[in-house]
């Protein structure tokens, strides 16, 4: 493959984040001017003509509805949905632990946990509502303990769905406002939205480079940009003939490339055969599938088969891509996992799609894109919470500790810092 797209490949939408951030400055600093009067300009002009500012904030109105218009199936799927979340991310919460040790005689140290207070979820949407995004970030913000829960959802259409999800999991401030405007607002406070201390979820690049742009102000996630993933297969076919397994790969790309056309899939495998096969697929499900324009698009994009010498290549490849999602098809997908340093979220086995995990299985689906996968982790519990260190320190203690602090204070030059611990052992200034 020629380099220049390797490259492309592997860098996907990076490139666009660096072309908006001069456009996303600008809508930045007209939210802190102007504050809701910039959201409502913002909205008209690219989400809805006839925005007013009474639409800002979802009311109890809306709220009911949502629920009166909705079918029932939907609302108890995102119910069961909403309950297998919250059983992951206990799970996460049960293995976040405060600890305590005695470092040496008269020295205890320790980290306790606390939830971050105010925390803002941006849920976005324009093509389709997503209340699967709302309800894994909402549970994992609850399950961390955060006192107030600010959701901004898409200001397109009716979100019945996002507004249902919030509400089940106990959101009490939702707004209708989407892209870079809707960072800013949850950074700086408008009229109608206060601000918070921390932002999460995923969005265009205009989103991502808001929340790059905003980090002086506000912590963040991670910048989850469009959705990606590496399919990491073999020609293995226990339990399953090649032609299956290619019908399995194309179908897991193409459901990547229908997010949109800044979406990326790349199927990275030893097996010539595979990849031809998969192909062909590809061209075959295409024509049954109803967002033709997006995957289109995305296809001939950031989408790509790679086909390597030997599977330790292909594995090192994923690793240097770092994908937000990576499916493993292969024999011993366990033992492929071993070799993984860099993905977002790991999917093992030949039934495990990336759709489960968005959908239904429970596990944190926000995750970081556009390589950043190589220094940072999902959404999860920790996401929400934060650590403060202590120590406990006896006069034993600080005898021990005494020459350490007085020889590297006369090196720093701050002898107050020396004195603080001299004071505090020398009997005769004492009396």
């Amino acid at each position: 493959m020629d380099n220049d797209i390797l490259n492309k490949i592997k860098k996907r939408s990076q490139t666009d984040i660096e072309n908006v951030k001069k456009k996303v400055i600008e809508i930045i600093n007209n939210v802190k001017v102007n504050k809701d009067k910039a959201l409502i300009e913002y909205t008209k002009k690219w989400d809805n003509p006839n925005f007013e500012l009474c639409n800002l904030k979802v009311s109890e109105k809306d709220i009911k509805e949502a629920y009166e218009t909705t079918p029932k199936k939907i609302i108890q799927k995102i119910k069961e949905q909403i309950t297998l979340s919250t059983r992951f991310h206990k799970f996460q919460r049960d293995n976040i632990k405060n600890w305590e040790r005695e470092s040496e005689e008269g020295i205890i140290l320790g980290e306790k946990w606390t939830p971050i207070e105010e925390a803002g979820l941006y849920i976005p949407g324009g093509k389709n509502p997503f209340p699967t995004v709302q309800q894994i970030l909402a549970v994992a913000a609850k399950t961390a303990g955060c006192k107030r829960i600010v959701s901004c959802i898409s200001p397109k259409g009716k979100n019945y769905e996002v507004i249902i999800a919030a509400n089940e999991c106990g959101i009490k401030e939702i707004y209708r406002v989407g892209g870079a405007q809707a960072i800013a607002a949850m950074t700086f406070g408008t009229e109608t939205i206060k601000p918070v201390q921390l932002i999460a979820g995923p969005g265009n690049p205009y989103v991502t480079a808001a929340k790059i742009l905003c980090q002086e102000k506000v912590s963040i996630d991670m910048p989850a940009g469009p959705s990606e993933a590496i399919i990491l297969a073999d020609d293995s076919t226990k339990n399953i003939n090649l032609k299956t397994k290619a019908t399995y790969c194309a179908a897991d790309l193409l459901a990547r490339a229908e997010h949109g056309p800044d979406s990326a899939g790349v199927l990275v495998t030893d097996s010539q055969e595979l990849a031809e096969l998969t192909k062909k697929e590809i061209e075959y499900q295409f024509d049954q599938l109803e967002r033709k324009d997006y995957i289109k698009k995305s296809l001939l994009s950031y989408c790509a088969i790679i086909v390597t010498q030997e599977l330790d290549d292909a594995i090192d490849f994923t690793n240097d891509y770092a994908p937000e999602h990576l499916e493993i098809l292969t024999e011993n997908p366990r033992q492929i996992l071993n070799k993984i340093k860099n993905a977002g979220s790991v999917f093992l086995g030949l039934y495990n799609p990336v759709a489960a995990g968005d959908y239904a299985s429970g596990i944190n689906h926000i995750l970081p894109t556009g390589t950043w996968a190589n220094r940072t982790s999902a959404v999860g519990v920790w996401t929400f919470m934060k650590r403060i260190q202590y120590s406990e320190v006896s006069k034993t203690g600080l005898k021990r500790l005494q020459p350490i602090v007085d020889c590297l204070a006369d090196i720093e030059g701050l002898d107050a810092h020396k004195k603080s611990v001299d004071i505090r052992l020398d009997d005769e200034v004492k009396k």
